[in-house]
């Protein structure tokens, strides 16, 4: 399973490549963060970085960018007005359904051959081995506890 995980990674890098050609590699970084944002809605930096698995001055920076090119605007958070909130412009938008559709393009030529009951059936195993990807992934983010605790 590895050695199949490993070579779906490399696969998926050469098609998010495909897919973003022309980009550099900051601007397929800050599409990550659009997309994100325009499926989930306004986060903060750190809840953002959090779902990114980045650092928060990283993704700090790559929102600013995404500010300044008017592809996210800030938002005051209604629980903290001290603290924005990042959200996606109608231009953010735009930008985001123009690289989903040409993404939609490339999968559905990965799997013109599957039969319906065969894409379901994937699209099922690959949600839930996604699942278990960021539970794994934040299990090994939360402390450890007290020797007491793991006794």
């Amino acid at each position: 399973m590895a050695d199949q995980v490993g070579r779906q990674l490399r696969a998926l890098h050469a098609f998010k490549a495909q897919v973003a050609r022309g980009q550099t590699e900051v601007e397929r970084a800050m599409h990550l963060v659009l997309y994100v944002l325009a499926d989930v809605g306004p986060l903060r930096v750190s809840a953002l970085a959090d779902r990114l698995g980045t650092d928060p001055s990283t993704t700090s920076r790559q929102a600013a960018e995404l500010v300044k090119r008017d592809l996210l605007r800030k938002l005051p958070d209604p629980a903290d007005r001290r603290a924005s909130l990042l959200a996606v412009t109608a231009t953010g938008h735009e930008v985001v359904a123009t690289f989903k559709q040409r993404r939609h393009e490339h999968l559905a030529r990965a799997v013109e051959d599957f039969t319906d009951a065969e894409l379901d059936d994937f699209t099922a195993l690959l949600s839930r081995f996604a699942d278990g990807l960021e539970r794994a992934r934040t299990d090994s983010l939360r402390p450890t506890g007290s020797p007491q605790e793991n006794a």
